[in-house]
């Protein structure tokens, strides 16, 4: 059983959060985590995921854009633009 940095409260360990590197570290409880950022600790996880492939996925969208537009010409490099622009609106909407 660890204790709330925050409210004090005992939390197991499975759902306490670390915050905070080395010796700086701060255990907080989903309430005060909730209390602070306005989103639950599983929401906030899942975003923080949504971004990331996200990011990849227009990365590699702009590495075929590149390589088209090198290997075939300026009309397959605009045309990946827009399809990496349409690969970011569409990955990054959430629900």
């Amino acid at each position: 059983m660890l204790k709330c940095s925050e409210c004090g409260k005992s939390i197991d360990e499975k759902e306490a959060l670390v915050q905070g590197k080395g010796n700086d570290k701060r255990i907080i409880c989903p309430d005060c985590f909730q209390k602070a950022t306005g989103v639950d600790y599983k929401t906030f996880a899942y975003r923080k995921e949504n971004a990331k492939m996200t990011i990849f996925a227009v990365l590699f969208c702009l590495i075929g854009t590149v390589y088209a537009f090198v290997e075939r010409g300026p009309l397959y490099g605009l045309l990946g633009i827009v399809l990496t622009v349409l690969v970011y609106l569409f990955s990054s909407k959430a629900k």
